[in-house]
């Protein structure tokens, strides 16, 4: 079965398109909540900081423009600096923190879509059971998320032999394996 490419041409292509995403909209929903409190911790830390920095420098800088207007000597007083700073920071905070959970909310979904992607049709694997489990294997608990795992597979010179007519090698982990796999069944990992 091929699959075919959706162009705005092709008849029905937004109910296909919207039928076809990952992410249904309960879910779009609860992220951007998330992503809008996210912007309420940062606005209220960022305007906090902003806050302490008017207040702190206020009356110096107050006493630095009266001292301008009248010709005097201009003073900068440390207090000034100690505000101006902070205000920068608070106004840092609030740009970088927005900016940075839009990006780990955008990364987050992508990541999310791609394992769909990759698990899509593949039927769920059992982990294989050791002889003996350890008293730290049953002390751990298991991972939030099951990723295939890396292969660890010590190099040995071997002579280079073909595969027989109906097997290939997996590309990660080097073991004989049905020619029509889509998944290795020793690593889990997509075959190019």
């Amino acid at each position: 079965m091929t699959k075919r490419l959706l162009t705005a041409a092709t008849p029905h292509y937004l109910s296909e398109v919207v039928r076809n995403m990952p992410l249904n909209w309960v879910n779009a929903f609860k992220r951007a909540l998330i992503y809008f409190l996210w912007l309420v911790v940062w606005g209220i830390i960022g305007i906090l900081l902003i806050a302490i920095g008017y207040a702190v420098a206020m009356n110096p800088l107050i006493k630095l423009i009266t001292d301008m207007m009248n010709n005097k000597p201009a003073t900068f007083a440390p207090e000034l600096i100690t505000g101006i700073v902070l205000a920068t920071v608070g106004y840092l905070i609030v740009m970088l923190g927005s900016t940075a959970t839009l990006i780990r909310l955008v990364y987050q979904l992508s990541y999310e879509a791609t394992q769909e992607v990759l698990t899509k049709g593949k039927a769920p694997t059992t982990p294989a059971v050791s002889a003996a489990p350890t008293a730290e294997a049953k002390t751990t608990p298991p991972p939030a998320t099951v990723q295939p795992p890396q292969p660890t597979i010590p190099w040995q010179p071997t002579a280079p032999t073909a595969p027989p007519a109906n097997q290939k090698y997996c590309a990660f982990c080097g073991k004989a394996i049905a020619i029509s796999a889509r998944f290795c069944p020793f690593c889990q990992r997509a075959q190019p």
